[in-house]
């Protein structure tokens, strides 16, 4: 006895397996944004700064990186931005003097300002190597006691600096220097009309400072 021919199976026209196709593919795309670590955004720091000298022959930015999240941030992806006015026709030098992190775990970079103000054309940027670690939430990095002078030892004004404060002996958090975590502009204001990414990249590519800390000057 001949049997009938079973019935062709729900899901075997070409509507309802294209069907099932974007059904799948869409739920891999959803698991893959699922999966994505809440670390993938930028972790907050914030900065506290002082100033050791307020002399004429080199300025003394001294900071604290802060981290006041509840993740750990790798250093090696934090940058801090310093704006002064440059003295006319004047090239500098940067220095680390001592550093909890080590100074060899520092660098310092001078770049430009795309859009200068009255009290800054320039910029100094500090930034980490990968010797330098992890920042534990709630840790800091303990004293960076940075500094940079004319790369021909020329008098410097200081007055007239957006980051600088001759009132500022003791450290504070300080909203006139800036903080990007991986890219991301996280604490501080620019001076003005620089927005979140105020500025061209750096004149000198970071590299890694020797046992000294001067890392060159621009």
């Amino acid at each position: 006895m001949n049997r009938p021919p079973r019935s062709a199976s729900r899901f075997s026209s070409p509507i309802m397996r294209a069907a099932i196709g974007v059904a799948a593919v869409t739920g891999l795309c959803s698991a893959a944004l699922t999966a994505l670590p809440a670390s993938a955004a930028a972790q907050p720091v914030k900065v506290q700064y002082r100033q050791s000298s307020t002399g004429s022959d080199q300025a003394e930015p001294w900071f604290k990186v802060v981290n006041p999240g509840s993740a750990a941030v790798a250093l090696s992806q934090v940058k801090i931005r310093y704006y002064f006015k440059a003295d006319a026709g004047a090239s500098y030098t940067f220095a680390c003097s001592w550093a909890v992190k080590g100074c060899a775990n520092i660098t310092g970079t001078f770049g430009t300002l795309a859009n200068p103000t009255a009290t800054a054309d320039r910029y100094l940027e500090i930034g980490f190597t990968s010797g330098a670690g992890s920042l534990a939430a709630g840790a800091d990095t303990g004293d960076m006691q940075l500094r940079f002078f004319r790369s021909n030892w020329a008098s410097l004004n200081q007055s007239d600096d957006y980051s600088f404060s001759a009132a500022q002996t003791a450290y504070g958090d300080w909203s006139k220097v800036t903080a990007s975590v991986g890219g991301t502009t996280v604490w501080g204001t620019a001076p003005e009309g620089n927005g979140s990414d105020p500025t061209t990249p750096p004149t000198d590519p970071p590299t890694t400072p020797p046992p000294g800390g001067v890392v060159g000057g621009s």
